[in-house]
């Protein structure tokens, strides 16, 4: 502030100075001393008022010196007093000229710092490493940030030229390479390295260092910088893991999808397929590669099939909706088989809006052509039932009145304490009953015990040889039949999910253990009460057991008479069977005559029969197979699932026998490769023998079938608890048509120890120390035969 007041003092002191100076140089008689004194004027003009005060003073000034002259000038020549007053005045103006000059230099000097300053901020404010190189890539400057980055000083590594010694030893092959090339050449050099920083980690830089000509000196100039690019390059390197990741992952898709044994593809929102796997090819002989360019693969459904098949297909297009069908598609070998096909939209997590289809397709040939088997033979059983009904009906029209008047069994029972337990379950919101009963049995014999008998009649009574009525109603409901306590459970059954009614077979048992086989009906009463309709079956099981046993008989004579040793064996294995579906006929035509038709038994035997129908083409086959001059071809069998549905196949059959059939398998069995036909056979063989081997025997009658791993495969048994087998005959039982039965034909071992042989075992026998026979093979797994 106080600069600048002295400053305003100065054009006055110079204002005041130029007249001073201007009477002393008019009275002075000397005018060069005194003239001089106006430069005076000039440097304080400059010092007041700047450029624009010197560039009006310095005028001014000569002319009050040119004046001065001129006025004291005794020379009355004009020509010399110009002269002489020219003088001063050239010399005001030279002077003022380079005070000026003087003051513009100061004045840009002080620029040209002020610029470099800000320069050099700005170039040590930027957060990148900045240089400057020679022609020869030598560098010649660095920024602050480089200290900053690397904890070096700038100073020291320039003048020592270690500015490589940052850079990761591994990468320095790879600058020593680029920087000369791009010096030699006058290109750009962009590298990526790594840098030691200040905390003696190395971090991913990006190195640019491009030339440039100078406009001073006209050389090669090079500048250049370092930019952190450690993030991207580790994200670059991250995103080139997880994209090898995603090609390796896709590579074991495609593998897989072309691995598995059904028909895989992928089409677009607007339907159109964009993926097929190899399995595609091998069907259809189609290269999937043309399928999905040419979209040919509508061309391998049947013509019949495609416009069933595009409408549904259309109608997902539009909903979304999943789909599954059954399509005919054309094989390799120009034949068509029956394919099951399912498609699954799959839709945007966000939008909702489907992205695209996958589906598949599986050969379902053999099941189709199976059940349109099924299907004629359950239509010509229909019609066989309906003509078979229609009699029946006819002949109960007819004797309708006997009927009336004959004695009918009945009883009655009381579910009414029963009813709030069953209320209770169903309130929990348990849907099967059965498995309910399973978990918490002690709620199944709670609600058995609350069943009570609450009358029965004479008719009943004398069936079940009891002389007093209130002795047989006071038995136990579930005593009173070999499998009454199902039966009980079927009624609960029917409560719970409000049937009306249920019938089926049982067998009474009666006073002195007497065994009356029944066809019975159940019907739900008001009160909760249900009345039993019992009609005793003894007189049509014996007259059929004569007929099946004079049939037996006559088959056998007639067979041994016609047919050699193979098919005496044919004979053998469809005996079983053949006797089954005659059992099975008759009951579900019981069932279906009655008063009220069950329809549901009739469904359970009609479905016993169709087992046994393939039970039986099975056994046709495979003597068919026996027959050809061919090895039969062996398969993966699950011994186990098969086990139990051959139980499941003789169950009726040991229960007739008043015997008890039980199942033990280990639960992690290996597979066998075998005959599945043949094995069953073998089982069913055992299982029937063991049956009528304790048909003279005594109580307890049980068959203990046990299947379970050992360490030289699979080892299968077969256990009754019969008179056993005498001593003297033990090793004839495998000879043909040996046999201790009066109606047997001395085959049935033979063939089971031949299928046994064939499955790479042998069938032994023994007697048990307590009773009983064993009859015990040993088949190799899977693994032990890899």
């Amino acid at each position: 502030m106080t600069d600048r007041k002295y400053s305003y003092l100065w054009l006055p002191g110079a204002f005041f100075m130029a007249w001073v100076v201007f009477f002393l140089d008019r009275a002075s008689a000397n005018n060069l001393p005194v003239s001089i004194l106006h430069l005076v004027v000039v440097a304080a003009a400059l010092a007041g008022g700047g450029e624009i005060a010197v560039l009006v003073g310095a005028p001014v000034c000569m002319a009050l010196a040119f004046a001065a002259r001129l006025l004291a000038q005794a020379d009355p020549a004009p020509l010399a007093a110009a002269a002489q007053a020219l003088f001063p005045c050239i010399a005001i103006g030279v002077v003022a000229f380079l005070l000026l000059s003087q003051r513009r230099l100061r004045a840009a000097s002080a620029e040209a710092d002020r610029r470099r300053a800000e320069i050099e901020h700005f170039l040590n404010s930027v957060p990148f490493v900045l240089w400057r190189s020679n022609p020869r890539g030598e560098i010649e400057y660095l920024n602050e940030h480089w200290t900053h980055v690397t904890g070096l000083d700038r100073s020291s590594v320039l003048a020592n030229e270690r500015y490589n010694d940052v850079v990761h030893p591994d990468d320095l092959a790879a600058l020593h390479a680029a920087v000369p090339h791009a010096v030699a050449t006058q290109t750009l050099t962009d590298l990526e390295i790594r840098v030691r920083q200040a905390d003696g980690s190395y971090r991913w830089m990006h190195i640019y260092d491009k030339p440039v000509r100078s406009p001073i000196t006209g050389e090669i100039e090079r500048f250049g910088g370092l930019s952190d690019v450690h993030q991207e390059v580790t994200a670059k390197e991250e995103l080139q893991k997880v994209r090898n990741e995603l090609e390796e992952s896709q590579r074991e898709l495609t593998v897989f999808a072309d691995s598995v044994p059904q028909l895989l593809w992928r089409s677009t929102a607007d339907g159109k397929w964009d993926f097929l796997n190899q399995r595609f090819t091998e069907i259809t002989g189609v290269e999937r590669e043309e399928g999905i360019a040419g979209q040919t693969w509508r061309e391998c459904v049947h013509p019949e099939d495609i416009g069933p098949l595009r409408q549904v297909l259309t109608r997902s297009l539009e909903t979304g909706e999943d789909i599954a069908c059954q399509v005919r598609l054309r094989h390799k070998d120009g034949s068509y088989h029956w394919m099951s096909m399912a498609r699954r939209a799959v839709r945007s997590a966000e939008t909702g809006e489907i992205l695209r289809f996958y589906g598949g397709a599986t050969d379902i040939h053999n099941e189709v052509l199976a059940q349109q088997r099924v299907n004629d033979l359950m239509a010509n059983l229909e019609r066989r039932v309906a003509e078979r009904t229609a009699e029946l009906l006819r002949t109960e029209a007819r004797y309708s009145s006997l009927f009336d008047v004959g004695g009918i069994s009945f009883a009655e029972m009381d579910f009414s304490l029963t009813k709030p337990i069953l209320e209770r379950i169903k309130a929990q919101g348990v849907q099967d009953l059965q498995a309910y009963f399973d978990e918490n049995p002690q709620v199944l014999e709670e609600c058995l015990s609350n069943i009570r008998t609450t009358r029965v009649n004479r008719a009943l009574a004398q069936m079940m040889g009891y002389a007093d009525l209130a002795e047989l109603a006071a038995n136990p409901p579930a005593h009173n039949a070999e499998d009454g306590r199902d039966v009980l459970i079927s009624q609960l059954e029917m409560v719970y999910y409000d049937q009306e009614h249920i019938s089926g077979q049982t067998v009474l048992i009666g006073k002195d253990s007497r065994r009356i086989p029944v066809h019975f009906n159940v019907n739900r009463l008001s009160d909760d009460l249900h009345l039993s309709n019992l009609v005793d079956l003894s007189e049509q099981q014996r007259i059929e057991e004569m007929r099946r046993a004079a049939q037996d008989e006559l088959a056998r004579a007639n067979r041994i008479a016609t047919v050699g040793a193979y098919s005496a064996t044919i004979a053998h294995e469809l005996n079983q069977p053949i006797a089954s579906m005659a059992m099975d006929v008759q009951t579900t035509v019981r069932w279906l005559t009655g008063e009220t038709p069950n329809l549901e038994a009739a469904i359970r035997g009609i479905e016993r029969l169709t087992r046994t129908v393939h039970r039986v083409q099975a056994i046709v086959e495979h003597t068919r197979e026996s027959l050809a001059p061919r090895r039969r071809e062996l398969r993966r069998v699950d011994i186990s699932a098969l086990a139990r549905a051959t139980c499941g196949l003789l169950e009726s059959e040991v229960r007739r026998a008043e015997a008890q059939l039980v199942l033990h398998c280990d639960p992690d069995l290996a597979l066998v490769l075998a005959d599945p036909v043949e094995f069953q056979q073998v089982l069913v063989n055992l299982i029937t023998n063991a049956a009528e081997a304790m048909l003279a025997g005594t109580d307890p009658r049980k068959i203990t079938v046990e299947i379970s791993n050992a360490s030289e495969g699979i080892a299968v048994s077969v256990r009754d608890t019969g008179p056993g087998i005498p001593d003297d005959i033990l090793d004839k039982l495998f000879e043909p048509f040996f046999t201790t039965k009066a109606t047997g034909m001395g085959m049935g071992l033979q063939v089971c120890r031949n299928a046994v042989q064939g499955m790479g075992g042998n069938l032994h026998v023994r007697n048990e120390p307590g009773g009983g026979a064993v009859f015990s093979f040993m088949v190799p797994g899977i693994a032990a035969l890899d």
